[in-house]
């Protein structure tokens, strides 16, 4: 089989693609002066209305779930669960007191010897 050559891209497709660089260009720049002018920011800035009431609605709701499920599961099961929760907690300290050892930037033990080297 014969290497393939490269094809040759047909003018049409380099025009067509010309526009597009100069209507992306252009869309660029009003948006860039837009900017600068500070228009389209709304008084309250980017938030959403209404988002922080439907996080209380879901945080209440996930508490009522919590607090069902408290009452449902037996007083031993409560406990084992807790017990699992301080070790899991309790290894994540752990875990992040090594961490902060190893990238903490302080003295690392015997420092090696330093020697004179005379330049002549």
């Amino acid at each position: 089989m014969p290497p393939s050559r490269p094809s040759r891209t047909p003018p049409e497709a380099l025009d067509a693609l010309r526009e597009r660089l100069r209507a992306t260009q252009e869309a660029a720049q009003r948006l860039a002066e837009e900017a600068a002018a500070g228009a389209g920011v709304p008084p309250a800035g980017w938030d959403v209305p209404g988002r922080a009431e439907d996080a209380d609605a879901e945080l209440e709701a996930l508490v009522r779930i919590v607090g069902m499920l408290r009452e449902v599961v037996p007083p031993e099961l409560r406990a084992q669960l807790a017990e699992l929760i301080h070790q899991l907690l309790v290894f994540v300290r752990a875990v992040l007191d090594w961490w902060i050892e190893r990238t903490d930037p302080g003295p690392r033990g015997d420092e090696p010897p330093v020697e004179d080297i005379p330049i002549s």
